[in-house]
């Protein structure tokens, strides 16, 4: 046994790489049993990258540095770069990308798993290939005449009007702004612009989103901005998930792709920034090649929990001028004023501002953000049975007494609890058993799988029950198992019923993770942070989890945790820009 496989093991046995990551390791030296130990690790390491989001290796960060933890059994020296990048280079399991191997290894010395290399590959050409312009044969006043009906003369709409004026020209527009800036509003009005100055049909016009939730508040807030008038005509206004929109099968493939594209003439894509390489590179596959793409999102969110950054690798790639059709930034913000204490406080973690983030919160001006230092285990339960339980007892007694849909999911829609991680304390798992627990000894909760009032999370997609990864219900019924039902949301208020046999895999829904939080909002949050550093917290994490708050927030957390999360990017190193 080798130096650097029993490294490997031990970091296996030890939790420092994954399952995945342990057996692809395995299986290229399987391929190659003469292949360098520095080979191997760095299969090892390239998979671990990739199941943390992240779809290619930099050697510069790696080369001669120590793996696995320093001072621990499985620690593993790397060889210098120079040298590891030569043992790579010459390795039959590695190639340039022009012929297929476990490993790619670029000019810039970079190295991807050959999947991740071409998916990049194919994104960029994707994205080429629209980015030109469309020649308009509108004249320039009848343009401004239609943007003048549409946005008013109002100066502090001039962002979202150069939005809509450049979606007559180009095939492929980004729009990224916060919450409040906007975005749903330019797109509607863009909408309505296109549907009477060019040959885009609103029978033709489609709308998704990533997750059923970011679905079901786009659909919600198109019916308030978009009322049915005759330039409207025949748009259906059903904004669904990606992978309903492309007919999820089971095995994982799409009903539609490159030899079945969409019968559409406009495609809407709301919260882009959740969207992993995959999924948008069958997104972009199954449009077809005259269509019209427009990504709605926020750069400085949280990137998907699968592998790959894609609106902020454009946002980035038009910063330096790489001409990818139309990217547009909003910057007004309609829904938080200049002395808007979680607007400030965003804007101080998204620059990373650490001094000033946490001055802000040492010096509170108002209700609207509060800071709490749980100070260890025992003080958490006290938080959570005095901040989170009074909220799920009166959902639990709401239902328990008849209350209709309308009236459970407003009050759902009131509060949401969001954690920084799913294990461990303060752990969304950490935070439901609390809840669970404690809604017990009020006799509101108990030992059975399902009861009156329990908020689930569906968590596989169900496409024959229209239920989909994301999509939050609450058990409602009779007191029998046989007579109870989850109720879930869906666009105009409507609701739909699914009984408990047929629910698909969810879980508790108490509390959520950040990632699972994207795409919906509440008057108040309560974003708690683990009470050690982790290096799954970051700035684009907290920022993420404070804007999902309309009026207030509450942040559980000490001043060394919070800062160590701002003081650090979750940017991942993605070779896109490059590729333009």
């Amino acid at each position: 046994m080798s130096k650097a496989y029993a490294s490997l093991k031990r970091a296996y046995g030890s939790g420092f790489i994954s399952d995945i990551a342990w057996h692809f390791a395995n299986y290229v030296q399987r391929l190659d049993s003469q292949a360098p130990a520095s080979v191997i690790v760095a299969a090892a390491l390239v998979s671990e990258s990739a199941v943390s989001g992240e779809i290619r290796l930099e050697l510069a960060h790696w080369g001669g540095s120590c793996v696995f933890e320093e001072h621990h059994s499985a620690a593993y020296m790397l060889p210098e770069m120079e040298v590891w990048y030569q043992e790579l280079k010459t390795s039959p399991l590695v190639s340039d990308g022009e012929s297929p191997a476990p490993l790619v290894l670029t000019e810039d010395r970079c190295l991807y798993l050959y999947r991740y290399y071409e998916l990049e590959r194919r994104l960029a050409a994707l994205i080429t290939l629209r980015s030109g312009p469309i020649p308009v044969e509108i004249g320039s006043n009848e343009i401004e005449k239609t943007l003048d009906v549409l946005f008013g003369d109002d100066p502090l709409s001039g962002d979202q009007r150069n939005a809509a004026r450049n979606a007559l020209d180009h095939r492929f527009m980004v729009i990224s702004g916060g919450p409040g800036t906007g975005k749903t509003s330019t797109v509607m009005r863009t909408l309505r612009m296109l549907w009477r100055l060019t040959d885009v049909s609103p029978a033709r016009t489609l709308v998704c989103a990533p997750t059923g939730k970011a679905a079901a508040r786009l659909r919600e807030v198109m019916g308030l901005e978009l009322k049915a008038g005759d330039d409207a005509s025949g748009f259906l206004g059903d904004a669904v998930t990606i992978h309903r929109l492309l007919g999820w099968q089971p095995g994982g493939k799409f009903k539609h792709g490159l030899n079945r594209p969409l019968n559409c003439d406009l495609l809407i894509l709301d919260e882009a920034s959740m969207v992993d390489i995959a999924l948008m590179v069958s997104l972009l596959e199954a449009l077809p090649k005259e269509a019209r793409l427009v990504l709605l999102g926020d750069r400085d969110q949280l990137s998907s929990v699968e592998a790959g950054a894609v609106l902020g690798d454009l946002c980035r790639a038009a910063d330096k001028g790489h001409p990818i059709g139309s990217v547009t930034s909003l910057r007004h913000n309609w829904r938080f004023g200049r002395h808007s204490e979680i607007a400030n406080l965003a804007a101080a973690v998204r620059e990373g501002q650490t001094q000033a983030a946490v001055e802000f919160l040492n010096e509170p001006r108002s209700d609207a953000v509060v800071f709490v230092d749980p100070g260890g285990e025992k003080k958490l339960e006290h938080l959570v049975r005095d901040h989170i339980v009074p909220i799920y007892k009166e959902l639990s007694q709401r239902v328990i007494s008849g209350a209709s849909c309308l009236d459970i999911f407003s009050m759902l829609d009131q509060v949401m609890v969001i954690c920084a991680r799913r294990n461990g304390v303060g752990g969304v798992n950490d935070v439901n058993r609390q809840v669970r627990a404690q809604l017990r000894t009020l006799s509101l909760a108990s030992d059975l799988e399902f009861y009156l009032g329990l908020p689930l999370m569906v968590t596989k997609n169900e496409p024959t029950l229209g239920l989909f990864n994301g999509d939050v219900g609450v058990v409602t019924g009779g007191t029998n198992m046989t007579d109870l039902k989850v109720v879930f949301q869906r666009a105009n208020q409507e609701h739909v019923a699914v009984s408990i046999n047929r629910l698909p895999e969810c879980h508790p829904a108490y509390a959520l993770t950040v990632h699972k939080a994207q795409g919906s909002q509440a008057n108040r949050v309560i974003l708690v942070l683990p009470e050690t550093d982790s290096k799954v917290l970051s700035r684009e994490l907290v920022y993420t989890g404070l804007t999902r708050a309309r009026e207030s927030v509450e942040i559980w957390s000490s001043l060394d945790v919070f800062s160590a999360a701002v003081s650090r990017s979750a940017a991942r190193p993605t070779g896109l820009m490059e590729r333009f």
